[in-house]
């Protein structure tokens, strides 16, 4: 069923979609402590980020893996080593990272929407991890610091991300 985003943001909340919620969260906390020593740094590599793009479609994801994402990045925040500034920044970047993403997913469901979705996605990652956080910050020099946080964003939402939802759309027709 097709809604508007306003539609969807204000639908009932469903036994289904606290599931959902949790499930997306729990991957997102094990992605990321499976590989936790990339997670943190100026090069950061978050596998976990490919669940970033889940709210983008619907079907699969839309409010409850926006909240399930949100959720488990704000977990692994406060495992950061980075302490208060991960887990505040971090989640900001990753509320509206998430809101992004659902909001142009009631839009449409094209390859591109997904690609640009993805990279602005990456974008707003890097302005707020790279330059905010470990910038601004922690004083990490600031091209290795964006460049750092953008290289391992395009790997887990631009690539893994994207191949996430072609596998979602190709098994569940």
């Amino acid at each position: 069923m097709d809604r508007s985003f306003k539609q969807e943001l204000t639908a009932k909340w469903t036994i289904s979609e606290s599931v959902r919620v949790s499930i997306i969260a729990a991957l997102y906390i094990g992605l990321t402590m499976l590989i936790a020593p990339l997670a943190y740094g100026v090069f950061q590599l978050r596998i976990s980020e490919m669940l970033g793009l889940l709210p983008f479609d619907r079907k699969y994801g839309g409010r409850s893996a926006a909240i399930g994402v949100v959720l488990g990045g704000t977990v692994v925040g406060f495992m950061s080593p980075h302490g208060g500034a991960d887990l505040i920044i971090g989640m900001i970047s990753g509320i509206i990272c998430v809101a992004v993403a659902w909001y142009i997913g009631t839009k449409g469901n094209s390859n591109l929407l997904k690609q640009l979705t993805g990279f602005a996605y990456s974008i707003i990652t890097t302005f707020f991890i790279g330059y905010l956080m470990l910038h601004v910050i922690f004083q990490c020099p600031l091209w290795e610091s964006l460049y750092g946080v953008f290289i391992g964003e395009i790997i887990a939402i631009n690539g893994l991300g994207f191949l996430l939802l072609k596998g979602l759309e190709r098994t569940y027709k």
